[in-house]
Formats: C-alpha cells, sequence, structure tokens
C-alpha cells in the first residue's frame, strides 16, 4: 500500500490505512498525534471522498445505479450497463483507486489473468480469504462471493 489514491490527502490516506488495519480511532489519533474528534472526523471526509469519486466513476461509465442498499464504508458501488447488459462493480482499492469490474465469464487466458489478478488485490487489501471450496468456483463467483463479503463486513 505504497501509492494513494489522487482524491486523498497522505494525512487521509494514514488515518484510512490504519483503520482498515484494525486500529482504533484511539490508536489512530495517538500514532499520528491527533485528537479523536479529529481522527472521526477525517474518516467521515475519506468516507464521503470515496463515495464521491464512487459517483463520479459511475457517470462517467453511464450506469444505472442505486445506492439505497449500499453499507456505509464498504468502498462499493453496485451499477447497471445498459449497453452491456450487465451489473458493473465499482471497487475502491488502496493502490488503483476505483476500478470497475463488469460481471461476466472470462473466455481467454488472458482475461482470466487480469481478473485474478484484480480479485488477488481486493481480497489481499481487505483481508478476504475464500475458502478451498469457493476457490474452485468459477472468477466470475468468486468475484461475487467477494462482493457478497465486503457488503456483509460492513453492513
Amino acid at each position: 500500500m505504497d501509492q494513494k489514491p489522487e482524491f486523498l490527502t497522505d494525512y487521509e490516506f494514514s488515518v484510512l490505512q490504519l483503520n482498515n488495519e484494525g486500529f482504533k480511532i484511539k490508536d489512530i489519533a495517538t500514532k499520528l498525534e491527533k485528537k479523536e474528534g479529529n481522527i472521526r472526523k477525517t474518516k467521515v471526509v475519506v468516507r464521503k471522498k470515496i463515495e464521491k469519486e464512487l459517483q463520479k466513476t459511475a457517470r462517467s461509465l453511464r450506469l444505472d445505479r442505486d445506492i439505497s442498499n449500499m453499507p456505509k464504508d464498504a468502498g462499493l458501488l453496485i451499477g447497471f450497463d445498459w449497453i452491456h447488459n450487465t451489473k458493473v462493480f465499482l471497487i475502491f482499492t488502496f493502490t488503483q483507486g476505483i476500478i470497475a469490474w463488469w460481471e461476466h465469464e472470462c473466455k481467454t487466458e488472458e482475461c482470466l489473468k487480469r481478473n485474478r489478478e484484480t480479485l488477488d488485490l481486493i481480497c489481499s487489501e481487505r483481508s478476504i480469504q475464500l475458502t478451498l471450496e469457493e476457490e474452485k468456483l468459477s472468477i466470475r463467483k468468486q468475484f461475487l462471493k467477494v462482493i457478497d463479503i465486503i457488503q456483509k463486513n460492513k453492513e
């Protein structure tokens, strides 16, 4: 996690990283030599910036989107692409910023490779471990399982 998304300041990114690593607000405040209230406010600002970037990306891709059922802090937006007639998942990552994944079955080795790299990145950053049974599923089904885990972890 050595790169930061352009839309976050260094300080906001530090707070986000520490939060993602499981530090409590009090510990983040101590580590960054800030007040707990400042850390709380920063977390809200970061969440809003991520949500704004997700919405901006969805608009640029012309996706229909319904965020009413999206959990806060998930860094996830699900939309629908009418041109390709499929769901599109926009996911916040620490190293790549917002990435988009169109729900599909891969038909080429290159597609499988790119999707595996993307899935591994998401799982690594979010500390998600699929079971051996889930790892036997197609890449598409693995992606959908990871999306489900993200949503449940943030509800």
